[in-house]
C-alpha cells in the first residue's frame, strides 16, 4: 500500500468508499469489539470499587467513551464493509479519532485536575463544619 496517500485530502474526503482489505477489515472489527468489552469491562469495575467515589465516576466515564466509540466504530465499520456511499466514507474515521482524543482528553483533566479539586473541597467542607453546631437527635 501506498502511505503517500493517507496525507492527501482527496483520499480521506472521497464519498465513494472503497472495500477494506481483510487485514484491515479484522484490525478495525477486532479494535472496534475490543472497546465494547473494555467499555463492559470499566463498568463492572466501577460499581464493584465502592471506596472512592470520584474514581467511580471516572471508571464509568471512561467505561462510557469505550462503549460508545466501540459501538460507533462497528457502525462505521458495517457502513464501510457494506460500502454505503456517504456513512461508509474515510472521513467519518477521522471525526471518530477526534471524537476519542478530545474525549480521553477530558478524562485525563478530569482525574488530573478535577478530582483532586472536589476531594480539597470535600476535605475543607468537613473542617469548617465540624465547628458548625447541630441539633441534637432525640
Amino acid at each position: 500500500m501506498d502511505l503517500s496517500q493517507l496525507f492527501t485530502l482527496s483520499f480521506w474526503f472521497d464519498l465513494q468508499t472503497t472495500g477494506l482489505s481483510s487485514v484491515y477489515e479484522r484490525g478495525f472489527f477486532f479494535l472496534f469489539a475490543l472497546l465494547v468489552i473494555f467499555g463492559s469491562v470499566s463498568r463492572i469495575m466501577a460499581k464493584n470499587k465502592k471506596d472512592d467515589r470520584f474514581m467511580v465516576r471516572a471508571y464509568k466515564y471512561v467505561g462510557q467513551m469505550f462503549m460508545t466509540m466501540g459501538i460507533l466504530g462497528l457502525f462505521w465499520f458495517f457502513f464501510s464493509y457494506e460500502q454505503i456511499y456517504f456513512f461508509g466514507a474515510r472521513f467519518w474515521f477521522l471525526v471518530w479519532l477526534l471524537g476519542l482524543i478530545a474525549w480521553i482528553a477530558w478524562i485525563v483533566w478530569y482525574v488530573k485536575v478535577k478530582i483532586p479539586e472536589l476531594k480539597d473541597k470535600g476535605v475543607a467542607k468537613v473542617e469548617t463544619n465540624k465547628y458548625i453546631p447541630r441539633k441534637r437527635g432525640k
